[in-house]
């Protein structure tokens, strides 16, 4: 990468973003001040670095416009909410489900092959404002075909119907678009906002340094949010509690922490979903 013309060209950008203005002047230092908070509105940079521009000055924000740009990036937010609390019922559906397809799974649907995990799910329901306020969220674990995804889809499809707002997604795809310029700052306002964010296939997305990086942090937003998460994954509760990576150790332990449910984790096996039997008793393992 050639740096000289990446600082070049950021230089640029700068200048056009914040002109000389009128009552602007040079102060002692041979920097470009403004002339109403009296901040500089240029800076030097390193030696190094100093090549790349002509006389090694860039301008920079002064102190007003650094308070405008806070304020309207607070409008846009500010905005951004109202019109999510506008939201009907169909586009809260729109905005939870990337899939129409996982719009039909719901209570109703329901044909009694995972019971524990319906169980679960009504459970989650009927108490989520109480487990909203505690933060605490909840665990499907076991095979592909299980039930994992439709149980979890019914929680989210109820609490729409209450006018919760949720986002399903799956774990690849939720570490793509927060790892995707375009896409991230939507992503992480997402994280951060929705009453539930349930996160399909945990633990099968590829893991990357960069992919595991950009997890923690979909993870820490969602945890210093203190708000609720809900994950299916094909991971045992024994490489939940023991992975072999340091990294995936962090995340793990505090999804964990997260999905701290009383009747958390569920684990479904093969034999439920095949048989559709319900069973006397099915035990969980504890975390």
């Amino acid at each position: 990468m050639d740096m000289t013309k990446v600082i070049s060209n950021l230089a640029a950008k700068a200048a056009a973003a914040n002109p000389q203005n009128e009552g602007d002047y040079i102060g002692d230092d041979g920097l470009l001040y403004c002339g109403s908070c009296r901040t500089p509105k240029q800076m030097r940079i390193k030696e190094t670095l100093a090549a790349a521009i002509d006389g090694g000055v860039m301008n920079c924000l002064c102190k007003c416009e650094q308070e405008k740009d806070r304020a309207e990036k607070e409008q846009e937010r500010t905005a951004r909410e109202k019109l999510i609390l506008e939201l009907t019922s169909p586009q809260r559906k729109n905005e939870c489900f990337s899939d129409d397809f996982y719009k039909s799974m719901n209570f109703g649907a329901d044909t009694g092959k995972a019971p524990k995990a319906i169980e679960t799910a009504h459970y989650y329901v009927d108490n989520f404002e109480r487990l909203k306020a505690d933060n605490m969220g909840l665990m499907f674990l076991g095979n592909v075909g299980t039930g994992k995804t439709f149980a979890a889809c019914c929680i989210a499809n109820a609490l729409l119907d209450k006018g919760y707002r949720v986002w399903v997604i799956t774990a690849s795809d939720l570490t793509r678009k927060a790892g995707n310029f375009n896409t991230s700052e939507e992503t992480f306002f997402k994280i951060r906002d929705v009453d539930l964010l349930i996160v399909d296939d945990f633990g099968a997305q590829s893991n990357t340094e960069h992919n595991l990086s950009l997890l923690f942090d979909v993870v820490d937003k969602r945890y210093k949010a203190k708000k609720p998460l809900v994950i299916t994954s094909n991971l045992t509760a024994d490489e939940l509690k023991s992975p072999n990576n340091t990294q995936l150790k962090r995340i793990y332990s505090r999804v964990i922490e997260m999905c701290s449910c009383p009747i958390s984790p569920v684990v479904l096996t093969g034999e439920e979903l095949r048989s559709g039997i319900a069973r006397a008793k099915h035990e969980a393992v504890i975390l």
